[in-house]
């Protein structure tokens, strides 16, 4: 089955105690960027140049999206929406190689893999994606709280995308996909950029 497709009736999800069942649809990419806008993550540092994330549940993004792709069956708690939603939006770059004028980026899907091939970014649009992505906020106790920001990531992907594969005919990359491959995409680049020689 192919991202986009979808089987009559929609996706089961089931909770086997107390016994449950729900099924959902795919969400739109506005619907998973606002999820995603909603997480937060709190960075601990914990030794010098040492620290340590962890990403905080939220109750209340969980149960939205899920009241939002519900089409029919139970009502779930935080906890059982929160384990359908990472089920079903699951995603995780799996290779990533580089080309003369670019990258071919896999991920992987519950729906099986896709391949996206992105030419490299411009200096500007790098800066602006690391100047926006990130929103911080510092906390008491050497903690500091960070929230991504969905839109930066979609901007340098469809700025840098050339083609992808995997998807159902008229189905749009989602928010979250192009979230991870930007994140992997700028980790490539900056793993290749080199290092400033005076002597060369």
């Amino acid at each position: 089955m192919l991202y986009g497709e979808m089987p009559e009736g929609g996706f089961r999800f089931t909770v086997a105690n107390p016994k449950k069942e729900a099924f959902l649809r795919l969400p739109k990419s506005d619907e998973i960027a606002a999820h995603m806008d909603a997480q937060k993550t709190i960075r601990r540092m914990i030794g010098r140049r040492q620290s340590q994330t962890e990403t905080l549940p939220n109750a209340k993004a969980d149960l939205d999206l899920f009241a939002q792709l519900r089409l029919s069956g139970d009502d779930f708690d935080e906890f059982e929406a929160r384990n359908a939603i990472q089920k079903l939006t699951s995603s995780e770059v799996v290779d990533c190689e580089r080309s003369s004028d670019g990258y071919t980026v896999t991920l992987k899907t519950p729906f099986g893999e896709s391949v996206h091939v992105l030419g490299i970014p411009t200096a500007r649009q790098l800066a602006d994606y690391k100047r926006t992505v990130v929103k911080s906020r510092e906390l008491p106790h050497n903690q500091e709280e960070l929230r991504y920001r969905t839109q930066s990531t979609m901007d340098l992907y469809d700025a840098a995308v050339q083609s992808s594969s995997g998807y159902a005919d008229g189905t749009e990359v989602p928010a979250h996909h192009k979230f991870a491959i930007a994140i992997e995409l700028v980790h490539a680049i900056e793993e290749l950029d080199p290092a400033f020689d005076p002597n060369s």
